[in-house]
């Protein structure tokens, strides 16, 4: 019961807060702008708890997703090839959220980030939306593998 009450907290901090602004306390893992600035994802750590909210710009998300970092999917960087990567999915009933991100390990300091999100029914996609040039907020590591090694330590 209190996993559920955390969510919901946090949700409600989530639908109040507006476009592109993770929640005081909280750490952006993967952000951006998409369609020339027309909609916006978020995805933020607030503590043991990961959140998706994708939106129309200015506004409070259209959807906004809550889960304990034990219930996002994610796939590290390998450590190998030109591109350092990394994405995680949040689930919501059949359908699923994977958010992306790289960077070219050999670009200039501030290019060569991009990302975005795949939308999946199954392993149907649905959408796949990438990330404005210049909008992409995110770096390597993201601190969801070490809140997920913390948590999996701690049971």
């Amino acid at each position: 019961m209190k996993a559920v009450t955390k969510c919901a907290a946090i949700l409600a901090t989530l639908f109040a807060t507006p476009a592109l602004s993770c929640p005081d306390g909280s750490i952006t893992l993967v952000s951006c702008t998409l369609k020339e600035g027309a909609k916006y994802l978020e995805t933020c750590l607030m503590g043991d708890h990961a959140t998706y909210a994708f939106g129309t710009a200015e506004r409070r998300p259209d959807l906004a997703l809550a889960r304990h970092v034990d219930e996002v999917e994610m796939t590290p960087w390998p450590g190998v090839g030109r591109e350092i990567w990394e994405d995680f999915t949040f689930h919501n009933g059949e359908t699923s959220y994977r958010v992306h991100y790289s960077i070219d390990r050999f670009s200039e300091p501030g290019d060569g980030l991009s990302g975005g999100v795949t939308v999946l029914k199954g392993q149907e996609p649905l959408a796949q939306l990438e990330c404005d040039p210049g909008s992409v907020d995110a770096g390597y590591p993201l601190p969801l593998w070490d809140a997920k090694e913390a948590g999996s330590l701690s049971r």
